[in-house]
């Protein structure tokens, strides 16, 4: 290929006769905010594609997308370049707002961004009466998509490589690729050594040059712990050195992150599909769904077909079938269709859970009618003790001596009377309604709630575990990654156990997102007529 540096160069055909051309010599011209915004479109087409799937309005996803963006990006920028030896000085730090500049976090993106996300989708789901967890679900898996594509930013830019290779191994990529799979000298100009006003990271090489022309009077200076060390290397050896090849980290990434999305698209949300091999719609009713693997009927004539109403049509396919008779058709499902039947276009008996629902709403009004009581006596035991004290000083000032320890005993006794009146209706409360259904919201009737929507036990993946799939499965992925990778380019850059803590910590979360919205949430926080894996 070029072999140096400097062929590579002249590959490039650059003119570098004047150190003012270092900037072009040095550093191409950054792509990562043109596929940024390629991925953040990408995530909004496919996450809208999904959302008219499903009927969901899009009114909040509009406005989320003007919340989230601009504060993923700030996050972005902010913890992509904090932990960066050049920013850290107060002269400088507001520079770690500039997103235009490179040194983007993917995580810090995703941390702020999340977290406004969430505060928003979480108020906006008491209006729509759509989980959160259902949002999150559709937004946050397909960031997969936009982040497969935002790593080809990287590429251009020349970095998030890994480990060096040979370069028979890559041989077979296109040059497109392969003319990028390597570092740059980490070189930079400057006409006067008191010019510096950032500090550089190790490892980097200064030139400083009084004079314009190129190549002339120049000193080569190197980057150790913090302080200048002058060499006896010119700019021409640095230049003339071979090009170290490395992984394509970057297109790994990519690649993984597609397949990640995929995985947990087609994969964990309809893993009910093949779970189900002996609590499964056709052997509950098999008139009910004619399919491949109803071992009764593969397919069955119409006037045969059990059929009842769902929230949607039910999709069928008529094939012909020849017999002695002539040919006749009948009908037959597609696996989806089979379960949109059997779950989630299916709407609950309401005649028959009408009990439960109205033991649900007289519960909330219970706990309503008794938080108001139970505030109101605390105002009222507050405002009866001041009275008290304020009669207690008036009394106390025109009382004799003589009497004013009986006064005082009787001041303390009434204030332990009413003390004791209120801790009886605080533990009344308390005993009446659970902390958890005082604080936290969990609803008592949770289990007989999902059991009436679900009441042949189906096994089904519940809301949230796409994005806890998505947390535990990229936090994997990236922890993988982050061992071929350089210190300078780790999610916290030069910080290695600080970095494995964190990305542990992501994994970790993931799986409690995991187990929480499939066996615990679904059974506790659960809601009449609202949007989970279907309506209610």
């Amino acid at each position: 290929m070029w072999g140096t540096y400097e062929n590579y160069y002249r590959w490039l055909d650059l003119n570098y006769k004047s150190p003012g051309d270092m900037r072009l010599l040095f550093g191409l011209v950054p792509a990562y905010p043109v596929f940024m915004f390629l991925g953040i479109c990408l995530v909004i087409l496919v996450t809208v594609i999904q959302m008219n799937k499903r009927k969901i309005p899009l009114r909040e996803l509009e406005i989320g997308i003007l919340i989230v963006v601009p504060i993923g990006i700030i996050g972005g920028t902010f913890f992509g370049k904090v932990f960066l030896p050049n920013y850290q000085s107060w002269s400088n730090f507001y520079k770690v707002f500039f997103f235009w500049q490179p040194g983007m976090s993917f995580f810090g993106a995703l941390l702020l961004g999340s977290a406004a996300g969430f505060g928003w989708f979480y108020k906006r789901s008491k209006v729509t009466q759509i989980s959160m967890w259902v949002y999150l679900d559709l937004i946050l898996v397909n960031v997969l998509l936009g982040h497969a594509l935002g790593r080809w930013g990287n590429l251009y830019n020349q970095e998030i490589l890994g480990n060096p290779i040979n370069y028979d191994s890559i041989s077979w990529m296109p040059n497109f690729i392969k003319q990028r799979l390597f570092y740059l000298p980490n070189i930079s100009n400057i006409r006067n050594i008191n010019d510096i006003d950032e500090k550089l990271p190790d490892g980097w090489w200064l030139m400083i040059s009084s004079n314009v022309n190129w190549g002339q009077n120049w000193v080569v200076y190197e980057m150790v712990e913090g302080n200048l060390i002058p060499t006896s290397r010119t700019l021409t050896d640095i230049m003339q050195e071979e090009i170290v090849f490395r992984q394509p980290i970057f297109l790994i990434e990519g690649i993984g992150n597609i397949i990640l999305w995929i995985v947990i698209t087609f994969g964990v949300r309809n893993i009910n599909r093949i779970s189900n091999f002996k609590n499964n719609p056709w052997t509950l009713s098999p008139e009910g769904f004619p399919c491949i693997f109803n071992p009764k009927y593969k397919s069955i004539s119409e006037n045969k077909l059990k059929d009842w109403y769902t929230l949607a049509p039910i999709k069928y396919k008529r094939i012909k079938k020849v017999s002695e008779e002539g040919n006749e058709y009948e009908i037959t499902m597609s696996l989806k269709s089979v379960w949109n039947k059997a779950y989630y276009w299916t709407e609950p008996d309401y005649e028959s859970n009408k009990k439960l629902f109205s033991q649900i709403e007289e519960w909330k009004n219970d706990l309503y009618n008794a938080t108001l009581k139970y505030q109101n006596d605390k105002k009222q035991f507050n405002i009866k003790l001041e009275k008290m004290k304020i009669e207690f000083n008036k009394k106390y000032k025109f009382t004799k001596r003589n009497s004013q320890e009986e006064l005082k005993m009787q001041y303390k006794n009434n204030i332990t009377l009413e003390k004791q009146k209120i801790k009886e209706k605080q533990i009344e409360f308390k005993n009446k309604f659970s902390f958890s259904e005082r604080y936290l919201g969990v609803n008592p009737f949770g289990k007989e709630l999902e059991k009436a929507n679900n009441p042949n036990g189906f096994i089904v993946t519940r809301c949230g575990v796409s994005a806890g799939s998505y947390i535990l499965g990229y936090g994997i992925l990236r922890t993988i990654l982050e061992t071929q990778r350089q210190a300078t380019e780790y999610m916290i850059p030069n910080h290695v156990v600080a970095n494995f803590l964190v990305l542990s910590l992501i994994i970790i979360i993931g799986m409690f997102i995991i187990v929480m919205t499939q066996f615990v949430i679904p059974y506790k926080w659960r809601e009449i007529g609202w949007l989970y894996e279907k309506t209610y």
